[in-house]
C-alpha cells in the first residue's frame, strides 16, 4: 500500500505495556440494568471509548484506529469493550441513537465514531474539544 508510512495512525499487532493511555471502565455493580451501568461508566472518564476489543487487543480495523487516534492525542480515556456484555452493547445502541462502535463520548456527551473521530482528529477539531481534560 503506497503511502501508508506517512500515516499518522498506528495500529498495533503486540500489547502495549500496562498502563497506557487507555484504560478499562470500572464497574461497581454488575448486576445493574446496562443503561444505569453505561451511564455510569460514560460518566467515569472526561474521554471513554465503547470498542470492540480492548485498546492493547482491538478486534476491528474501526476500534483499532479511534484508540490510535485518542493515543496520537495524548489523553488519557477509559474503555469498555462491548463485545464482552450484549446488554451494555444493545443498551449503548439507543443511549446515543448510533447502531455502530466504536463510540466515543467527551465530557459525557456522544461525539460520534470512527468516521467523525477520523474527520475531527485530521481537522484538528478533536485535540480543540479534547484539550485540557489531562
Amino acid at each position: 500500500m503506497s503511502g501508508s508510512s506517512s500515516s499518522p495512525f498506528r495500529i498495533a499487532s503486540a500489547p502495549e505495556p500496562a498502563g497506557g493511555l487507555g484504560q478499562p471502565a470500572v464497574e461497581t455493580d454488575p448486576s445493574r440494568p446496562p443503561l444505569e451501568r453505561l451511564r455510569a461508566m460514560v460518566d467515569s472518564s472526561p474521554v471513554f471509548l465503547l470498542i470492540k476489543g480492548t485498546p492493547q487487543r482491538p478486534m476491528c480495523g474501526f476500534s483499532a484506529n479511534t484508540v490510535a487516534v485518542m493515543d496520537a492525542l495524548d489523553v488519557p480515556y477509559r474503555t469498555f469493550d462491548v463485545l464482552s456484555d450484549e446488554g451494555v452493547r444493545s443498551a449503548a445502541k439507543e443511549f446515543a441513537s448510533w447502531p455502530t462502535f466504536p463510540q466515543v463520548y467527551v465530557g459525557g456527551e456522544f461525539v460520534g465514531g470512527n468516521d467523525i473521530v477520523t474527520e475531527m482528529h485530521a481537522s484538528g477539531e478533536l485535540a480543540a474539544l479534547v484539550r485540557g481534560l489531562k
